[in-house]
């Protein structure tokens, strides 16, 4: 594994790879590894890719009130994993690489990003796509690969990719959890035990929402009202939203009654300090 710093040296390597008929797969992260991470690697590196990992803490995508100061760092470990996982490249950037002009032009989202977790983190997504911009800049051609349990993320990104004709494929891959439902976050170290004994909540409760549609259920409200009944009545959450979402369109769906159409639900709520988000498909019977 070689890590580079410069996105001069990332380029020429790349450019080496590509002559040689090598195709790149990339993993852009904020470092603090976990096996949901590890999954996104391994996927690529499984397609035969050149798998490039980025590790940069992008200050763009969080507000005066989040926790950019507090973000778990874990550089070294971060690196044995890459190595681990025979990661090809980790381009580990200074900010003055990513943005040498200094703080840039925030990109301009659609109105996907502006609702939902945009609505409750309104520069979140900005910052997410001008960091994303930059190093589909500095990549190029690639197959890019995100996680699902940040759905609207993607939704986001994929809407920068056709606005922007970035020559990069969007791979979207499962959400990867702890055997008890909890979706992987970074922000999982935040949860203090009896948090981290709540949190599972979310998984449990979505699925409980999943199977009101098998039966039958055709209002949505019903049905965001059920799942955030079970949150409040069986953790100390502070319930955000709970929402019902076109998979393919993101538009909100308010009856159930489209045979076949695939609907995400998805759910905000924070646990003390971690805000934790989750979701699932559903195809609706």
């Amino acid at each position: 594994m070689e890590i580079v710093a410069s996105v001069k040296d990332l380029q020429n390597l790349l450019s080496e790879k590509r002559n040689s008929g090598e195709e790149i797969g990339f993993v852009p992260t904020m470092g603090a590894l976990h096996e949901g991470h590890t999954s996104l690697i391994d996927t690529s590196v499984r397609e035969r890719k050149t798998t490039v990992v980025s590790i940069f803490v992008n200050p763009l995508q969080f507000s005066a009130e989040e926790d950019l100061d507090d973000y778990p760092l874990s550089s070294e470990k971060d690196k044995e994993i890459c190595a681990n996982h025979k990661v090809d490249l980790l381009f580990c950037p200074t900010q003055k690489e990513i943005y040498p002009e200094g703080s840039p032009e925030l990109e301009e989202i659609g109105e996907i990003g502006k609702i939902l977790e945009g609505k409750s983190r309104p520069s979140h997504f900005q910052g997410v796509a001008t960091v994303v911009a930059r190093l589909f800049e500095i990549v190029g051609d690639a197959h890019v690969y995100f996680g699902e349990k940040d759905f609207q993320q993607i939704m986001v990104v994929n809407d920068l990719v056709k606005r922007r004709r970035f020559p990069v494929e969007i791979v979207a891959c499962p959400t990867i959890r702890q055997i008890d439902g909890l979706a992987l976050s970074s922000r999982n170290v935040y949860l203090t035990e009896d948090q981290r004994a709540d949190a599972p909540v979310l998984y449990r409760a979505l699925n409980m929402g999943a199977e009101l549609i098998a039966d039958g259920e055709k209002s949505s409200e019903n049905l965001k009202k059920l799942i955030s009944d079970i949150v409040r009545n069986e953790s100390k959450g502070d319930l955000d939203y709970v929402d019902v979402v076109d998979s393919e369109t993101f538009a909100p769906v308010n009856l159930l009654s489209d045979s076949g159409k695939k609907i995400r639900i998805l759910i905000a709520c924070k646990f003390g300090s971690a805000r934790l988000i989750d979701n699932i498909g559903v195809v609706i019977p």
